[in-house]
C-alpha cells in the first residue's frame, strides 16, 4: 500500500498504539514514535524508545513494500495493547 492508503486505513480503523505516536514525514528522536518515511533515497521504517533516540528497523526501495511492512508492525503494537 502507498502512504496515502496507509493514512486512510489508520483513520478508518480504531488503532490503539498506547504511548506510541506515528510519524510519516521525517525521522525523529522524540520518545515513543513509530514511523515510516522517505530518507536518503530509501523508505525507512523506524522506532524510538524513551531515551535512546531512533533506530531503523528496515529499509525498502519501494513505498508500497515499506508501508505494507509498517502496517504489520502497527497491527502488532495494537494487539500488544489488548493483552
Amino acid at each position: 500500500m502507498r502512504k496515502s492508503e496507509f493514512i486512510k486505513k489508520l483513520e478508518k480503523e480504531d488503532i490503539n498504539l498506547d504511548e506510541f505516536e506515528i510519524e510519516l514525514e521525517s525521522i525523529t528522536d522524540d520518545p515513543y514514535v513509530m514511523g515510516c518515511c522517505f530518507n536518503e533515497g530509501v523508505w525507512k521504517v523506524f522506532k524510538t524508545r524513551e531515551r535512546l533516540g531512533h533506530y531503523i528497523i528496515k529499509k525498502f526501495n519501494k513505498e508500497s513494500d515499506a508501508f505494507n511492512y509498517f502496517y504489520e508492525l502497527v497491527q502488532i503494537q495494537h494487539k500488544k495493547n489488548f493483552k
